[in-house]
């Protein structure tokens, strides 16, 4: 589908032309459309950033790439992960 290179820039593209929108009919004026795309941009990386670094996104992101032929974890972890790459420690 997306790489998330894609996805950011198709979603900053998006907010781009809503503040373009935005100002063309007066709602706001040019400075305040920078500073409300440049807001919603820092807010949304934000908590994207804290949602893929939690323990369970980490292991899926590592076990995505093609270069991981395994990974190796506890059972809390790969339930949350949806890879076949990701194995179960013993004991």
């Amino acid at each position: 589908m997306f790489t998330i290179e894609q996805f950011w820039s198709l979603v900053r593209t998006l907010l781009q032309s809503v503040g373009a929108v935005m100002v063309a009919r007066g709602w706001i004026d040019d400075g305040s459309a920078e500073i409300v795309v440049g807001l919603a941009m820092n807010v949304l990386t934000t908590v994207y950033s804290l949602y893929i670094r939690r323990k369970a996104g980490l292991v899926a992101t590592a076990a995505a790439l093609p270069e991981v032929a395994k990974i190796i974890t506890t059972p809390e972890i790969a339930a949350k992960v949806d890879e076949p790459t990701t194995v179960v420690t013993r004991g």
